[in-house]
């Protein structure tokens, strides 16, 4: 093997060693937060020695910053795929409203970690700078979509304030998700919020909910 491919295949290890720390470090945000997180605790989860993850990321605040870089990325890829699958903003709506409510990134063990990460914001600038840069990103990507729709169907305010106001809803249904009764979240009426919302400005485009009753 030449030394080129040599370089690349250990590159390629070491980039799977490290995904599979922060896989470990994120089940175990979601379990004990970030306070109680140990690399420890990740060393545990992922089966391996606690001098491979110190070795991978020095320190837990490394570690930490790791852990939310993937799950933007990770989220970031989601939404472009499910909103890129379609043509009509409609739609595309619809498709974000899916992935937010009830997806595999925006399951319970996803949605802890994210909460976890949000109480940390007003003493952590680096997770602060990091929610800013996504949540600007997210409604750059929102403000198009309800444009397109207010140019069929004139609401009755200003479409960068409707999609505010949806990506609003999308973080307290997501932090409700988490404080709700034993049964855990109730996605159907989740996702029912959100397009009553919609349905609101838009009832051409957002008809009768049929996702769910009461």
């Amino acid at each position: 093997m030449s030394t080129p491919d040599r370089k690349a295949r250990d590159a390629e290890k070491v980039a799977r060693r490290r995904q599979s720390l922060i896989e470990a470090a994120i089940t175990v945000i979601a379990r004990k937060g970030l306070p109680g997180m140990t690399l420890a605790d990740v060393a545990r989860e992922a089966g391996c020695g606690y001098g491979l993850v110190s070795f991978h990321f020095e320190t837990k605040e490394r570690l930490l910053l790791a852990s939310l870089d993937a799950l933007v990325e990770e989220y970031r890829a989601a939404w472009h795929a499910r909103s890129d699958a379609h043509d009509d903003p409609a739609a595309k709506l619809e498709a974000l409203i899916d992935l937010d409510l009830g997806s595999d990134v925006a399951d319970g063990r996803h949605i802890a970690v994210w909460t976890a990460f949000w109480a940390e914001t007003p003493r952590n600038p680096d997770y602060r700078t990091r929610f800013s840069e996504l949540n600007s990103a997210y409604l750059a990507r929102l403000e198009p979509l309800i444009s397109a729709l207010a140019a069929a169907e004139p609401a009755c305010t200003d479409h960068r304030l409707i999609a505010g106001g949806l990506s609003a809803l999308f973080d307290g249904l997501w932090i409700d998700s988490q404080t709700g009764g034993p049964g855990g979240a109730d996605w159907s009426r989740a996702r029912a919020t959100c397009r009553a919302y919609l349905r609101a400005f838009f009832p051409k485009s957002f008809g009768p909910e049929t996702d769910w009753r009461p």
